[in-house]
């Protein structure tokens, strides 16, 4: 059985030999046949990923247990 990645922005099933490749000075990309998004593989040395904010009006893990 051939292996299956989901796509963080379409959650569609797709066979990483299918994706194209993608870089830049900053980062190693695969395209996403399905939905023609960049998914991210590597940045590039020295390089850190952003931290992710909370959306407005989500509740916090701390704001869940209370």
């Amino acid at each position: 059985m051939p292996t299956r990645f989901i796509c963080p922005h379409c959650h569609s099933p797709v066979d990483p030999a299918a994706m194209e490749f993608a870089s830049s000075a900053r980062a190693c990309y695969r395209i996403c046949p399905v939905c023609d998004e960049a998914v991210l593989l590597a940045l590039a040395p020295g390089l850190a990923a952003a931290e992710s904010a909370p959306a407005l009006g989500t509740r916090t893990a701390g704001e869940c247990a209370a």
